[in-house]
């Protein structure tokens, strides 16, 4: 068999009425998949919202807890002269009810604010639940265009990469977005700055950050796509490692939400290990460069 044969796409070619009405049928029901995803998100709105809202309670406890055993610690001191009721409200040693706490609740400014925000989650947990389906039924209308071999890199390559945007947005979700908030209201004292934090704002800050992280989280994938590929050989990762650590540092003071050096730091890491993963993997991995003939006739 000749290798022009081996490189057809496997399944016979389709006229440009039939590719039309195959794209028709696939995105119809990957409309309708998102449909149902949204209905039953919508459904459950106040479940998701309080989901959604969790990073910004964990760094609003923690606040409170700080604030309140700062005050205890500042009223057990004998040179004290402010009762216990400035900062409580009320006397009694057993009550720490601060008088004026951090709201674990993101205030509304705008009218229809906390409906675009059940709407932007419901529209965001479609996508996350129907991606699977859709991602599906696009595979199955272009796979069939596609080589063998051009198959196979996709089925390597794109699962991998689903994993590492999931692992990504999740580490951001409950590590980071909360550590960043938490140092982001208490970068000036809590008698000098009250902290309220809107809720078109708060969901803006939490969805960016995420997207960003997971694409972040791609940094490995694309080492080892470069690596096969031969566009970088996997010694040049190795030897620019120190160039990479001080990318990687500017990025995270431009993507994280404050200057402290703790959200920094978290953000860096992680893009750290990642290179580090890639090196491995890309060595591993990679195809090795045929030598140039030297023999003479």
């Amino acid at each position: 068999m000749s290798s022009t044969a081996t490189q057809e796409p496997e399944d016979g070619r389709m006229t440009l009425g039939q590719h039309l009405e195959e794209l028709r049928v696939r995105l119809f029901r990957s409309v309708l998949a998102l449909l149902f995803c949204f209905l039953g998100a919508w459904y459950f709105q106040v479940e998701i919202a309080n989901w959604m809202l969790w990073p910004y309670r964990q760094s609003a406890v923690q606040v409170n807890q700080e604030l309140i055993e700062r005050y205890n610690a500042e009223l057990a001191r004998p040179e004290n002269t402010k009762l216990r009721s400035d900062y409580f409200l009320s006397d009694d040693p057993a009550d720490n009810r601060l008088r004026s706490p951090m709201n674990e609740q993101p205030a509304m400014f705008g009218i229809g604010e906390s409906f675009f925000f059940v709407l932007n989650n419901s529209l965001y947990f479609a996508f996350f639940f129907g991606s699977p389906f859709v991602l599906w039924q696009i595979w199955q209308f272009v796979g069939a265009g596609l080589y063998r071999h051009e198959k196979r890199a996709i089925l390597k390559y794109f699962p991998a990469s689903v994993l590492l945007f999931i692992a990504g947005v999740l580490f951001c979700f409950f590590l980071l977005i909360p550590t960043g908030m938490y140092y982001l209201v208490t970068a000036l004292p809590r008698e000098t700055v009250m902290p309220i934090i809107q809720l078109e704002k708060y969901t803006s800050f939490l969805t960016t950050l995420c997207l960003a992280m997971g694409a972040v989280f791609q940094l490995p994938i694309l080492m080892i796509f470069a690596s096969r590929m031969g566009l970088i050989e996997p010694s040049t990762y190795g030897k620019y490692r120190g160039h990479f650590l001080i990318g990687a540092l500017l990025v995270a003071a431009v993507i994280t939400p404050g200057p402290d050096w703790v959200s920094q730091v978290m953000m860096t890491a992680p893009m750290v290990v990642l290179y580090e993963v890639g090196i491995i993997v890309a060595k591993l991995t990679a195809k090795p460069r045929q030598k140039p003939r030297t023999d003479r006739p």
